[in-house]
């Protein structure tokens, strides 16, 4: 007999082709510590927007995130998979001690949804173009050096993947620009190691701002953030983005040369559209761009879509 170390284990859960997830419950707000490759596949997530998520944000809307007993949880599938609407998951204590569990393990529970998907060879198709696509972005390294979220390229590839997925299912696309006013003059002050930090406290303001598991930030270009949501509605849309706006000058990140504001803001502007008429993608990211303008008055209500 011989003991398993950790990394063993580790592999072993990696190539598990069961989709299985890791809670930590004893953490002030239940957050993800690890998913595999297999749940990964299952959910359309990629493990570095899982891990650090909350877990009350993954579960489908009305459900009890309390884990008080061995029960099934339904969580929801990133929308670009285009598949089923939720994972159901056989939820598993783990004791690092005796008495009460700090982790959750969450096991892929079989469905008579996902076995009727299974069943349904363009679908099942699609899903394996997508899933070989996100293989190759990891391999790619989709992800952006000075802040962690998506890079422009890897956005790119999700978003037209989206947008086909959208295209099928008639239901519209929205895209959010999020400009750093007077980015170049605060680098020219501060330097590039302060800029970068400045940018990846900006990225988190955006990450802990979307309320859908569905949402995706990525780094859009040297000042900008670009957020894929679901949502339509205007009325919304603009006080969501102005939320956010009003939470990065919230931070008081100090800025003498701005032309805005005597701290970091930033500009938004928001595009949607239906695809399969006269728009592309290109349309969508034009509207959004021409729409940037400075808002000089944040508003700081904390809208949600």
């Amino acid at each position: 007999m011989f003991n398993l170390n950790r990394s063993v284990l580790r592999q072993a859960l990696d190539l598990s082709p069961v989709a299985t997830i890791i809670v930590d419950a004893r953490k002030p707000v239940a957050e993800v510590v690890y998913a595999n490759q297999a749940f990964e596949a299952m959910s359309g997530f990629d493990v570095a927007e899982l891990v650090g998520h909350r877990w009350d944000r993954l579960l489908v809307d009305g459900q009890s995130n309390e884990f008080d007993c061995e029960r099934v949880m339904n969580i929801l599938c990133h929308h670009r998979l285009g598949v089923s609407d939720h994972i159901s998951l056989n939820m598993l204590p783990l004791f690092d001690q005796p008495g009460v569990p700090r982790f959750w393990m969450g096991v892929e529970r079989p469905t008579l949804e996902t076995a009727a998907i299974a069943a349904d060879n363009d679908r099942d198709a699609l899903l394996a173009v997508l899933r070989d696509a996100r293989v190759h972005l990891r391999r790619l390294d989709g992800r952006d050096s000075a802040t962690g979220i998506l890079n422009r390229r890897a956005f790119d590839d999700i978003l037209e993947r989206d947008w086909v997925l959208a295209e099928r299912d008639q239901r519209p696309i929205t895209l959010m620009l999020f400009k750093v006013d007077s980015f170049d003059e605060y680098r020219q002050i501060f330097g590039r190691h302060a800029a970068d930090s400045c940018l990846q406290k900006i990225a988190h303001s955006i990450t802990g701002s979307l309320r859908r598991a569905s949402d995706l930030l990525a780094r859009f270009a040297d000042d900008q953030f670009s957020v894929l949501v679901t949502q339509s509605d205007e009325a919304k849309l603009q006080e969501f983005s102005a939320s956010i706006a009003a939470k990065i000058r919230g931070l008081s990140i100090h800025h003498p040369r701005s032309t805005v504001d005597r701290f970091i803001t930033v500009s938004f502007g928001i595009a949607t559209a239906v695809p399969g008429g006269a728009d592309t993608i290109d349309t969508l990211i034009e509207n959004a761009t021409s729409a940037i303008a400075p808002r000089l008055n944040h508003d700081s209500s904390a809208g949600v879509i």
